[in-house]
């Protein structure tokens, strides 16, 4: 008798317990097993949704309803506040706390909460073509020297010509982009360069600068090229604004013999990741 009882008692360990199906794939053609119900193609056990498991998760965007990994548990700390384009497809197993941040549509936004497009010019009137009335040049001008245009330019009609004065080195700078920056935004900016006259010996400096309300500026170290004669030159400077801030470029050069320079195609954008990478 205690010989047939021992074997029932081992007989029933050896029965496995029914299988976790919770966050495998279901349909029709898959139903889940004893105890589980197939909810938008998942498997969910029958404490699913029923006020048992915490679920501290956002889902604030059109995320088709569901985290499809399981947490077991485990509260989903992750807010999804944009746009996904279906479930999160890897099963959570409540190892990991989904902790990010999806703060919009994740499909390569051009800015991001700043509101300052990534890897687009930033300057009005970069190729100089439009002047104004009086003969100046539409968004840019002279702080020492005189600003006009030349014939042609690198590309279309026109290039500044910053003309040398008996005064001091001439310099130049576009209106500052109305934008506001914050800390350790890295602008870059390029243009090229050329002598007016092809003997000329003169050099051309490019900085960026934060301009500030109360009229103060940082300006970056500063670049500086000597093109060589007959040639087009390019020039390129990076920034890393300290924030609060608007943008602008400034050009400089030297006095020599009332020489002056040519400048075209100036370009000034936020780089999306932590160098410059020009187009």
């Amino acid at each position: 008798m205690k010989r047939l009882h021992l074997l029932a008692l081992m007989a029933a360990a050896c029965v496995p317990g029914p299988l976790d199906e919770t966050g495998k794939q279901c349909s029709e053609l898959r139903p889940c097993g004893e105890g589980f119900s197939c909810h938008e193609a998942v498997c969910q056990d029958a404490a699913f949704d029923a006020g048992l498991v915490p679920d501290a998760g956002v889902d604030a965007g059109d995320d088709a309803g569901l985290d499809a990994g399981a947490d077991a548990g485990e509260v989903d700390a992750g807010v999804d506040a944009g746009v996904d384009g279906g479930a999160d497809a890897g099963t959570d197993a409540g190892l990991v706390r989904d902790a990010g941040v999806d703060a919009g549509s994740d499909g390569g936004d051009d800015a991001d909460d700043s509101g300052i497009p990534f890897d687009t010019n930033l300057l009005l009137n970069p190729g100089f073509e439009t002047i104004t009335s009086d003969g100046g040049v539409r968004f840019w001008r002279a702080t020492t020297g005189v600003l006009a245009t030349a014939a042609p330019g690198r590309s279309g009609q026109r290039a500044a010509r910053l003309i040398a004065t008996s005064g001091s080195s001439p310099s130049m700078q576009s209106d500052q982009v109305g934008i506001t920056t914050t800390f350790a935004m890295l602008f870059c900016a390029e243009a090229w360069v050329r002598h007016d006259v092809d003997g000329g010996t003169a050099s051309v400096g490019l900085t960026i600068r934060d301009r500030y309300r109360d009229g103060g500026i940082d300006s970056s170290g500063g670049a500086s090229t000597a093109p060589p004669a007959g040639q087009w030159r390019r020039i390129r400077e990076q920034w890393l604004s300290y924030g609060n801030a608007a943008i602008d470029v400034r050009f400089t050069t030297s006095r020599v013999d009332l020489n002056s320079v040519l400048i075209d195609d100036v370009a000034l954008f936020r780089s999306r990741g932590s160098t410059c990478v020009y187009p």
